[in-house]
């Protein structure tokens, strides 16, 4: 594929057109080095993912934050003994 046919790729671009052989030759050496029946391909680019990840782990974070509070305030709530 010329790089005028990478470039009029509706996937690929013109600003992209001269990476796509650098990732080729990138993902060539992976393949060699550990081969697989098959492949996934994401269609969301690296970023999206790191930001996936993090949303995730603030999430979880802030859970475990709200169930904190809540055990708090129940030890706080409860009527002492022997009154």
């Amino acid at each position: 594929m010329t790089y005028d046919d990478r470039a009029a790729h509706p996937c690929v671009g013109r600003e992209r057109a001269d990476l796509v052989l650098a990732g080729c030759a990138i993902f060539e050496a992976i393949a060699r080095a550990w081969p697989a029946e098959r492949l996934r391909v994401a269609d969301r680019g690296l970023r999206e993912g790191i930001l996936l990840s993090l949303m995730e782990a603030d999430a979880n974070r802030n859970r475990r934050r709200r169930r904190r509070r809540r055990r708090g305030q129940k030890s706080a709530q409860a009527p002492e003994a022997g009154t």
